[in-house]
Order: C-alpha cells, then structure tokens, then sequence
C-alpha cells in the first residue's frame, strides 16, 4: 500500500490532494496542528474505503516541532510520496510582519524553511521510487540577501513571494544532494482561506491545483526528473535568481541554520 505524507490537508488544496490520494486507496499521513482540525478529512478518508490515516500534531511554524514529527513519521512508515502543500500567504494586514517563536519571519518560517526540513529528514524514509512535491507559486520575487528575515519595509505579499523563490533555491540545492524533490505552481487563485484572506478574485478550482500536483507527484514519466520547477503540466524557468549559484548558497546557509 502507497502512504503519502500531505501538509495543509485540512482544507483547500490539501485536504483535496489528500482526499484524491485517499480514493486511490492511499494510506495518509496528515500533520497537523491540532488533531481536532483533521477530524473532518480523516473522516472524509475513511468514507473513501482508505485506511485511517496517522495523525500527527505539529505546529509547522515551529521547526523544533517539525523536526520532532519527521522522527515520528520515519519511525512509524516507509512512504511514497511527501507534498508540502501547507502555506502562509499574504496575511490580512500585509502590513503585519509575524514571526514564529524563534523571531524568523511567519511566509519564510513555514514557506521556505519548513518544507526543506520535511523534505531533507523524510527524504530517507522515501521508498526507491518516493518523490517530494513542494507546491510553490508563480508569484516570485527576488529576495533581499541581506534582509531574508524580512525586517525593513515590510509588505506580506512580497515576503510570500520572495518565500516561493527561496523554495525553489532549497530544491535545487537538495536535488543535488540527491533528495527526489520538486516543486509546482498548482494552479492561479483557488477558493482557498490564503486567497480569501488577501481579498484576490477566484481563478481556479481546487480540481485544477489537484491535477498539477499530482501529475507531478505520480507520472512515471517524470520519474527521474529532480529540482524542476513545473508551471502547473509544464516544466518552466522559476525566477532567475534561482540560478544564481551565490544567492542559493546565501540562502540555503540562512535556511540550514533555522532549520538546524
């Protein structure tokens, strides 16, 4: 039986990945922040004829937390395939600048450093043929090398999308280490709480960010493919700060050192 690990799965595009991996008979693991939120999927999972998926509560903002949770996860199963689809978006004032408990700004705390985390201490828990998806967007920027906790004139959409390109960043650099991983813009704005939080027009259904993720997550043919950025079916350039061979090492030594 396939296990995937899905963050974010209690609403949104999460909770569709996951539920469309349940119906494929997939056996889930879902961290989440409280167990009482993943309730609903959990049962929404079991009414699919899938197993009981392994909660795991976790609060993604905290990477102590997170570490925590990859032991667990590792301990506990083999898995097929991990999608960080979890985010943190422009926020409701994106005048607000958040932190996590550690003092490092909330969009690059769960964005960025989270998701390479995840994706370096599962990594070895993946089968032979185990992928990483990390969602991204196509809403990137260039980040600031010296301001990446985002502490001078600070605006929460531009945090998220400098947080998107230092996504990318990590998954070049673990991709040459030899992590399977890639990342994929899903789909333009699905009714998801980031997009009505940000107060953006609906452009896409969950279906269309489903079908992207998973087209990466699952096709044979991209089987070998690893630190690709994929424009929803389609392999695409990400922002060209990521091919700057000094900016990623700024940036993967920034992000090594809050996931640490």
């Amino acid at each position: 039986m396939n296990t995937a690990v899905v963050t974010g799965a209690t609403s949104g595009l999460g909770r569709e990945i996951a539920l469309d991996l349940a119906r494929r008979g997939w056996s889930l693991v879902l961290p989440v922040r409280t167990a009482e939120r993943a309730q609903d999927v959990v049962a929404a999972a079991r009414r699919l004829g899938a197993p009981a998926p392994l909660v795991v509560e976790c609060d993604l903002s905290d990477h102590t937390a997170v570490r925590q949770m990859c032991l667990t996860v590792a301990g506990e199963r083999r898995l097929d395939l991990v999608v960080n689809n979890a985010a943190v978006g422009g926020g409701v004032d994106p005048t607000s600048r958040e932190t996590n408990t550690a003092g490092v700004e909330l969009r690059m705390a769960v964005n960025a450093v989270t998701p390479h985390l995840i994706a370096r201490e599962l990594s070895g828990a993946l089968t032979p043929a185990g992928r990483i998806v990390q969602v991204g967007s196509m809403g990137q920027l260039p980040l600031d090398l010296d301001d990446l906790n985002h502490e001078r004139d600070y605006d929460g959409i531009r945090a998220y999308c400098r947080s998107k390109v230092a996504l990318v960043m990590s998954a070049i650099e673990l991709a040459r280490d030899g992590v399977p991983v890639n990342v994929v813009h899903p789909a333009r704005e699905m009714p998801t709480r980031m997009v009505s939080e940000g107060g953006f027009p609906v452009a896409s259904t969950l279906d269309d960010g489903t079908l992207a993720v998973l087209r990466v997550a699952l096709d044979s043919e991209l089987a070998g493919v690893r630190g690709a950025y994929f424009h929803r079916f389609d392999r695409a350039e990400p922002h060209e700060q990521t091919a700057d061979t000094h900016a990623r090492a700024r940036v993967l030594a920034w992000i090594e050192d809050r996931a640490s």
